[in-house]
């Protein structure tokens, strides 16, 4: 009874993992204007996700073990210590926790049945995919205080857009709080479906491709090639370039590498879901013309003034501050830094360093970084067999990682880049 209870939260958060109903229980204020990265809010899914948590240990308190690796502690109390001495210190202990959380969830994947993660997430993408494509066709998303929803609006200036000619499409945000958000997001969901599409044909390899197997499983098999292509119709109404090059580039990867190490099956469903997401991309280009050609138009209005604010954000780290370079500037406070040295613009245009390294090399500094390259190196040392097409993900997440900061900046983020590392490496689960 109670590991079904802990699945169903367990599932509930994933689900939740997209929606913003939160409650702010304190806003930073910069010359009387709102700082959105001071802006510090316990999400519906926090609340959740700990009580899937206590729920879990209650059942397995065995798994409840403190780590004898003193370095952990280091890390733990180096970073606290840190925090300590940030411009804003409420505001990097806020992020430091949830960073904290980000890793509870982390354990939590890693003792679950990795079918029954892919599952929720895959139908979690649905949903927000039935979001997106309703969002579009509408031009509208709706406001809903009690689903975290925020009125977004083409007409309205800073709503994210796509401008052909003269007409202004509104990009859809699904229920998150940038489209970019959305994109990334449905990168996971689709390859949550790759993953189950690959161990759907393996069973059937298994059962020799019987007929009596797969007519019993035929409605888990077109769940998941119709989650796949509303997951991917949201992909493409999100217009986030960073995410599609990612699904591009993490799919080369899967197909090259299972090529290289000749397993054709997961070759075969990469090829496959690339011809698919053709397909879909030439239909969406048909509803709407012109508009993705928009996005990859270097000299279109908004693109240019995209690029700029993205190169702009490059100068908000100085070299020369000695204390920065080494212990970095405190999480969550580089567009705090940046404003105070230029005090005279509107807080809303200092946005973070759109490279999560760069800006983790920022936040964090050089001491900062080498920690998280051990932690790193000893998650990969820690594991006995790295999985291709999670592989592939977290290649993804990277792709992403180089053109957004909302990996590092959002709770949403975390939870997408954690799950990307943890997935490659698994070692057990105890939950079906």
């Amino acid at each position: 009874m109670k590991d079904k209870l802990f699945k169903f939260l367990f599932a509930l958060f994933i689900i939740l993992i997209p929606w913003q109903v939160r409650w702010i229980f304190f806003d930073w204020q910069l010359n009387n204007q709102v700082w959105e990265y001071g802006r510090l809010s316990i999400y519906g899914s926090m609340i959740i996700l700990l009580l899937a948590a206590g729920l879990f240990i209650w059942k397995h308190p065995k798994e409840l073990k403190f780590s004898g690796d003193k370095f952990l502690y280091l890390v733990i109390v180096y970073a606290i210590i840190v925090s300590l001495f940030s411009p804003a210190v409420l505001v990097s202990l806020y992020y430091l926790g949830v960073i904290f959380i980000a890793v509870l969830f982390v354990a939590l994947v890693r003792l679950s049945s990795k079918l029954f993660v892919a599952q929720i997430f895959l139908l979690s993408g649905m949903i927000q995919g039935v979001f997106a494509i309703g969002q579009i066709l509408m031009q509208k998303v709706p406001a809903n205080k009690w689903l975290g929803l925020a009125e977004h609006l083409p007409s309205v200036l800073g709503t994210s857009v796509v401008e052909v000619g003269t007409s202004r499409i509104l990009r859809a945000y699904g229920s998150l709080p940038h489209p970019n958000i959305l994109g990334g997001f449905l990168l996971v969901a689709i390859f949550a479906g790759l993953y189950l599409w690959i161990q759907f044909y393996k069973k059937s390899e298994e059962h020799n491709w019987a007929l009596s197997f797969i007519k019993k499983n035929i409605w888990q098999f077109l769940f998941i090639i119709f989650s796949l292509i509303i997951c991917t119709y949201g992909l493409l109404a999100s217009f986030s370039r960073s995410a599609l090059l990612a699904l591009i580039c993490a799919l080369f990867s899967v197909t090259a590498i299972n090529v290289l190490s000749r397993k054709w099956l997961a070759f075969n469903v990469g090829i496959k879901y690339f011809l698919l997401l053709l397909i879909l991309f030439i239909s969406f280009n048909l509803w709407f013309p012109g508009a993705w050609a928009a996005r990859y138009n270097i000299e279109g209005r908004l693109e240019v003034q995209s690029l700029e604010q993205r190169a702009d954000s490059f100068q908000q780290f100085d070299f020369t501050n000695y204390k920065h370079l080494f212990f970095g500037q405190g999480l969550g406070v580089n567009t705090l830094v940046a404003y105070e040295k230029n005090p005279d613009q509107p807080v809303y245009s200092f946005q973070p360093i759109h490279d999560i390294f760069i800006l983790a090399f920022a936040e964090s500094g050089i001491v900062g970084v080498l920690l998280l390259l051990i932690i790193f190196g000893r998650v990969i040392k820690s594991s006995y067999e790295a999985d291709i097409l999670s592989t592939s993900l977290l290649l993804g997440l990277i792709v992403i990682g180089l053109f957004d900061h909302y990996l590092w900046t959002t709770w949403t983020g975390w939870l997408l880049l954690s799950f990307g590392l943890v997935n490659m490496y698994k070692k057990k689960h105890l939950s079906g």
